[in-house]
C-alpha cells in the first residue's frame, strides 16, 4: 500500500512538472510568457578595458526585446564592426539570456596619416580610433603596414624613445626616421640584426644623438654614414 502511494506520488509530479516546461515552451514559442523577451545580456571580454557600454549599444538589446525578434548573426555582424574587435560571437541561452563573447585586438604601436594618430596592432589592423596626440614612447608608422608587425617591434623596442616614425619601402624594407632627423636604411634580409648594430653603437658613441643625415645598415659588410649639411 504504502508503495502504491508514493508511485501515484511521482506519477503527480512528473505530470505537473511535464505540463509546467511544456507551458514554458509553448509560451515561449508564441512570444508570451516569463522567458519571452530577453533577460540579461552578458559581454565577456579577453580585455579589462573594454567599452561594454558601447558593445551593448552596437548589439541593440534591451530587456525588454522579444526573444522570437532577435537575430544573433546581425548582432554578432553589428559588434564585430565597433572598433578595436577582433573576433566575436553571440549565443543565444535557454533561460532568455544573450551572451556576447569578443576579443579585442592587442595595440602594440600607432599609425598616422600625418594628422591623426590611430592605435595599431601586431597583425598590422588599424583601428578606427584617432586622435590628436602620440603616445609617449610608442613606435609609429606612416605608409602601408605588414601583416606581421611583431619582429619589427620588438627589434626597436630598445631605441623607441629616438624614433620618430617608421615606413615600408617598396613593400620589402624599413626605413627608421628619428626625432633628430637621421633616416636609417634597413636591409631588406635580417632588419633586427642592423637594428642590434644600432642600439650598440647608440649605446657606445651616442650615434642617434648626433647631427647625421643618414645612416645606411643595407650592406651587412659595412655602415655607411652620412652627416647633416
Amino acid at each position: 500500500m504504502k508503495k502504491s502511494i508514493f508511485f501515484w506520488l511521482y506519477f503527480i509530479a512528473s505530470i505537473i512538472l511535464a505540463v509546467y516546461f511544456s507551458t514554458r515552451i509553448i509560451t515561449s514559442i508564441m512570444g508570451r510568457g516569463p522567458i519571452s523577451t530577453v533577460k540579461n545580456i552578458t559581454i565577456l571580454s579577453d580585455s579589462k578595458d573594454t567599452d561594454t557600454e558601447l558593445i551593448r549599444v552596437a548589439a541593440g538589446l534591451d530587456r525588454q526585446t522579444n526573444i522570437k525578434s532577435v537575430d544573433l548573426h546581425q548582432i554578432n555582424n553589428r559588434v564585430s564592426k565597433v572598433p578595436g574587435i577582433k573576433n566575436s560571437s553571440v549565443r543565444r541561452l535557454a533561460n532568455g539570456d544573450i551572451v556576447i563573447k569578443i576579443q579585442q585586438h592587442r595595440v602594440a604601436a600607432q599609425w598616422s596619416d600625418g594628422v591623426y594618430y590611430y592605435p595599431l596592432s601586431m597583425d598590422g589592423t588599424i583601428i578606427e580610433t584617432p586622435t590628436n596626440e602620440r603616445n609617449a614612447n610608442t613606435i609609429v608608422f606612416q605608409g602601408k603596414i605588414p601583416n606581421n608587425l611583431k619582429d619589427i617591434i620588438n627589434g626597436v623596442s630598445g631605441i623607441s624613445e629616438y624614433i620618430d616614425y617608421m615606413n615600408m619601402v617598396e613593400d620589402r624594407r624599413w626605413n627608421i626616421h628619428t626625432k633628430n632627423g637621421t633616416t636609417i636604411y634597413l636591409p631588406e634580409d635580417n632588419p633586427s640584426v642592423a637594428i642590434n648594430k644600432i642600439s650598440i653603437l647608440n649605446q657606445t658613441h651616442k650615434i642617434l644623438s648626433r647631427k647625421l643625415e643618414t645612416i645606411d645598415m643595407r650592406d651587412a659588410a659595412r655602415i655607411l654614414v652620412k652627416t647633416a649639411k
